[in-house]
This record gives C-alpha cells, sequence and structure tokens, in this order.
C-alpha cells in the first residue's frame, strides 16, 4: 500500500513547482509545503472513513451521493471528471517543458508536440485497458529514480547561505504559495483502499496513511532544500529540478536527470489518459449523462467515446493554459470533492450509510471541521479568475445535467 500511495502522489508538480513558490516567498515557501501536508494528512483520513463504508474503490461522488443525495453526488462526480481533464493539460504542459530542457527548441513546436501526445495516449487506450495499463506501470518507477539521484548527491552541495533572507517578500503570500505547492501532494485519493479489503483496518490504515505522507514530506522538503540551497535563479524557474542538478552534476548530470523527468511525466501523463475517460464513462453510466458518453468500442470494448471527447477536451485545455494556472484551477475543482466527502464524514456517521466503517478517526468531527477549514480559507486566497473557472466548471455540469434529467422524466 505505501508504494501505491507514494506512486499516486509523488507527480510532476514537484519538478516544476518549486521555483514558482520561491518567487513569492523566498526560502518561506517551505512553509506551504508544511501546510499542504497538514491539509493532505487530515483530508486522507475522511477518505479513509468514508471509503470504508462501501465496496468496491468508493470515490467523493459515492459518499456525497450518500450523505446527501443524487444531485450533489452528481455535481461531485462530474467537477472529479473536470479535474482530471485540467489536470491532464497541466500534465502536458509539464512535458513540453522538459521536452524543452532534453531537447533545446522542443518549445517552438508545443502546438505539434502537445496534439502528438495526446493522439498517442487516446490510441493507445482505445485499442484496451490492458494496454494503457502495463504503459502507465513501465513507466511508474522512472518518477523515482532522478528524485533518490537529485537528493542523494544533491544535499552535498547546498549552500546554507542561500536560506537567509527567510522571507524576503513576507508572509502575505502564504496562502497563494500554498494553493500552487499543493498540486504537489494531491493524488492521495488513491490511498482510500476501502478497510474492509485489508487486514486490521484499524491499524494498518492509519499506519500506512502516516507512513506514506510522512515519506511524500521528506522527499519533498529534500527536493526543496537542494533546489534552495544550489540554484542562484531557483525564483521564477519553469524547470528547477533539472537546472539544480547541472549546478552540481554537471551539464551531462543536468539532461541526465531531465530524461529522467521526461520518461516521469511522461508517464503520469499515460495514467491521467487511462483514468480521466473512465470519469466521464461512469456518469454515463450511472444515468447522469446521456447513454452514448459510455459507449464502447465493439472490439476492444473501450470507452472509445469517453476517451475521445476527454482527449479533445483536455487538448484544448492544454493549448491555452499553462502549467502552472491549470495546476491551480485544478487544485481549486478539487476542493469541491474534497469539502464534501469532509462534510460526508459525520453525516454518514449519523446516518449509518453504507456498511459500518472497517477504520473510525479518533477526535470526533475536529478532523473533518478542521479540513473544510483550511479549504475555505485556500478558498479565499484564490486568484478571482481561478476562482471563475473553477465555478464555470463546476456549473457547467448542471447545465448537461437538468436538461438531462427533465427529458428522461
Amino acid at each position: 500500500m505505501a508504494v501505491l500511495g507514494l506512486n499516486g502522489v509523488i507527480g510532476t508538480g514537484i519538478f516544476f513547482l518549486p521555483g514558482k513558490t520561491t518567487e513569492l516567498l523566498g526560502p518561506a515557501s517551505v512553509i506551504c509545503f508544511l501546510i499542504s501536508a497538514i491539509l493532505c494528512a487530515l483530508l486522507v483520513l475522511c477518505f479513509a472513513e468514508a471509503g470504508s463504508r462501501f465496496q468496491g474503490t468508493g470515490g467523493p461522488m459515492l459518499y456525497t451521493r450518500a450523505a446527501f443525495g443524487d444531485v450533489p453526488g452528481y455535481m461531485v462526480g462530474w467537477i472529479t471528471w473536470i479535474v482530471r481533464i485540467t489536470s491532464w493539460g497541466a500534465l502536458a504542459n509539464g512535458f513540453v517543458v522538459v521536452s524543452d530542457a532534453v531537447f533545446p527548441g522542443a518549445e517552438a513546436f508545443r502546438t505539434a508536440i502537445l496534439a502528438g501526445l495526446f493522439l498517442a495516449l487516446a490510441l493507445l487506450n482505445i485499442v484496451g485497458v490492458t494496454l494503457g495499463a502495463r504503459v502507465t506501470a513501465f513507466f511508474t518507477g522512472a518518477k523515482l529514480i532522478p528524485i533518490v539521484v537529485f537528493i542523494a548527491i544533491g544535499l552535498f552541495h547546498v549552500d546554507a547561505s542561500r536560506f537567509s533572507p527567510f522571507a524576503p517578500h513576507g508572509f502575505s503570500n502564504i496562502g497563494a504559495g500554498t494553493l500552487i505547492i499543493l498540486y504537489a501532494f494531491v493524488g492521495f485519493e488513491v490511498l482510500t483502499v476501502p478497510a474492509g479489503e485489508m487486514r486490521n483496518p484499524q491499524r494498518s490504515i492509519p499506519r500506512s496513511l502516516a507512513l506514506i505522507m510522512g515519506l511524500v514530506t521528506v522527499v519533498y522538503l529534500g527536493i526543496w532544500a537542494v533546489c534552495t540551497g544550489t540554484l542562484d535563479g531557483l525564483a521564477g524557474s519553469e524547470n528547477p529540478v533539472a537546472e539544480s542538478a547541472a549546478t552540481f552534476l554537471g551539464p551531462l548530470g543536468g539532461r541526465l536527470v531531465s530524461v529522467g523527468i521526461l520518461l516521469s511525466v511522461l508517464g503520469i501523463n499515460a495514467g491521467s489518459a487511462l483514468v480521466a475517460p473512465r470519469c466521464l464513462y461512469a456518469l454515463a453510466q450511472e444515468g447522469y449523462l446521456p447513454r452514448f458518453l459510455g459507449r464502447v468500442h465493439p472490439g476492444r470494448k473501450t470507452p472509445v467515446v469517453a476517451i475521445v471527447v476527454t482527449a479533445v477536451l483536455a487538448f484544448l485545455l492544454a493549448w491555452s493554459g499553462s502549467y502552472v494556472e491549470l495546476a491551480v484551477i485544478s487544485v481549486i475543482g478539487r476542493f469541491a470533492q474534497y469539502i464534501p466527502t469532509c462534510l460526508a464524514v459525520p453525516v454518514l456517521r449519523v446516518k449509518d450509510a453504507g456498511r459500518p466503517p472497517g477504520f473510525r478517526m479518533p477526535f470526533g468531527p475536529t478532523v473533518p471541521i478542521a479540513s473544510v477549514i483550511l479549504c475555505v480559507w485556500l478558498l479565499a486566497e484564490s486568484e478571482p479568475a481561478s476562482l471563475f473557472w473553477g465555478l464555470v466548471g463546476l456549473l457547467s455540469g448542471l447545465v448537461l445535467y437538468l436538461p438531462y434529467r427533465m427529458f428522461k422524466r
């Protein structure tokens, strides 16, 4: 479980975002890492208890529907798909950024690279889910190799003087910085394997969650420390890990780390291409959206319509937005999953919905309430434009859902 959790959480964000938070806060950006770690630790506890009440892998849509009804459940399911395609758009932009580091000048062919990436991954998943899953698994380990090399060698080259002054720009941008770096921590939803399928969930779930979030936090702090302690131009850097590696490993070492990052980012894109269309497919299968969106290929039995629709929309988002913009919008959209799940926990306790929980978090409603407060604070710190696009994504689901439900009736 710990290995699966690490693979689900450690993604592209940690490769590209330290430069953006340093630009806002300087070395004080480490506070953003700590706040993100605390918030995610609280959220995974809520997801663990909610998920342990239901068969299968569950999910925010399932928990919300059981607690609050069909329409809220659909809205959470819809925003889950919106978040997936927005996140995929961000990941695709990250692929272009690191491609330019490995193949200088690739940025000039950005549109062609994006189109080729989405076309190849869509066709791969139309051919079959097994092939798509194998490609994703092949690249999964690649993300850990450059991280281990980078931290293990880089820590010996850290210059402590680079951490002073600690907060050259003050602390007013803590919220904005946390919103950015939180994208590196999200993905913990994969940790919510139903507790009923595990041995002694009361002991194993808390221990696994603590181990995973602890390891992720240590790894991320290690990357932050090496980047901050070795790279003069960290603030605003789009590819700080590769640039930092070049300072102590030389141009060839930096290029090798960039290749490892490129393979990692490609694998994470492949994972998004596998998962994102299934969210739309599930909504159609549940009867929330027209059935044609859930049609499968007659021979391959893959959700071909959902794959094509998802890939086209994700491409348009990637083409029209930047990595950081899409990452922040993706995080804001995730709050529409996290907040209902946290609120569902005490409601499900009262309703005793589903089966008795295999895992029950301590401290009563304190953890869900604290989680919601942190989420609301971060939403309040968001840029109006990001909130606007998050709201547009949420309301667009109602535009499709309400007429369709009326037509069905």
